[in-house]
């Protein structure tokens, strides 16, 4: 267990899997840490990671292109393109089975980020304490794309896609307790988010809920700040950054296991070209820091 560390993954759709390669090789090479955050694909992915379940994540993979993961028949009918029932609950609990015991008792707390449609904030759960309906609902809160799935309610809280509000929730991990932060990106260095385009669109559609078009209104600009900032703690060693060599030539929304497998195999490259500065990074981390205070 690698102490007062966070683990921090971004989502991006499909360009997940490349994040599934990355944690494949933190299993082989039992790397693991005091506190992970997710948000949307990464934090679905980070489950498999920590569940200790090597080669899930690449075997769900394989049904992406089953009608039942992803299809606009689901849009129809559960107006969701992703069928949270078939994911999130037939495939762990019959197809490909999840093991929930080894992710409850696990030592590194799994933060799950939303983002709560009445404040405009992020949210995050500790998905160890879940049990196998929250597990579900959870994750498809976070996962929730916009305009392609329905807000999800989580007691008092209505919620979507984790992205729209923390996309990379690494400030929020180095407030919580963590000193350093290992961060997993899914966009290559140099990447900039472009402004939000028929924004007259999203408000329309949203007009329930004004902070979710506010929230995708201002989510470039606050992406690329975050980029800033995390180049920044890059630099003076406080962040340790994982990111592909270029852009991941993949739909956002892709049911092609073929394509997502080369993905997962590039993330698998990316992790073993990093993983000896990685661990010079953690070692130097543990000789050199103190326990935060939690803010």
């Amino acid at each position: 267990m690698i102490k007062n560390t966070a683990l921090v993954l971004e989502g991006g759709g499909f360009r997940g899997i490349f994040t599934a390669g990355i944690l494949e090789v933190f299993m082989e090479n039992d790397l693991y840490f005091d506190a992970v955050y997710g948000v949307s694909a990464g934090a679905t992915y980070a489950a498999s990671y920590l569940s200790q379940q090597p080669g899930r994540n690449l075997e769900v993979n394989e049904l992406i292109s089953d009608k039942r993961y992803l299809s606009y028949h689901n849009l129809l009918r559960e107006k969701s393109l992703f069928s949270w029932d078939f994911i999130l609950e037939e495939i762990p609990q019959k197809i490909i089975p999840f093991d929930y015991k080894t992710l409850q008792n696990s030592k590194s707390h799994f933060y799950v980020g939303a983002s709560n449609c009445q404040t405009g904030e992020a949210e995050f759960f500790l998905l160890n304490e879940a049990d196998k309906q929250e597990f579900k609902t959870i994750l498809s809160a976070s996962c929730s794309l916009p305009l392609i799935a329905p807000v999800v309610k989580y007691k008092d809280k209505h919620l979507l896609d984790g992205g729209l509000a923390d996309s990379i929730p690494f400030r929020h991990a180095l407030k919580n307790g963590q000193n350093r932060a290992v961060v997993i990106l899914t966009q290559p260095e140099n990447y900039q988010k472009q402004p939000l385009k028929n924004r007259w669109l999203f408000k329309w559609y949203y007009r329930k809920y004004p902070k979710v078009a506010e929230m995708l209104c201002q989510r470039a600009e606050k992406y690329n700040d975050s980029l800033r900032q995390l180049k920044q703690l890059e630099e003076d060693g406080t962040v340790f950054v994982i990111r592909p060599e270029k852009p991941i030539e993949i739909k956002r929304i892709e049911n092609n296991p073929v394509k997502t497998r080369k993905i997962f195999e590039d993330g698998v490259n990316a992790a073993k070209q990093n993983l000896p500065r990685l661990k010079q990074w953690i070692n130097a981390g543990s000789e050199n820091t103190m326990p935060r205070k939690k803010a």
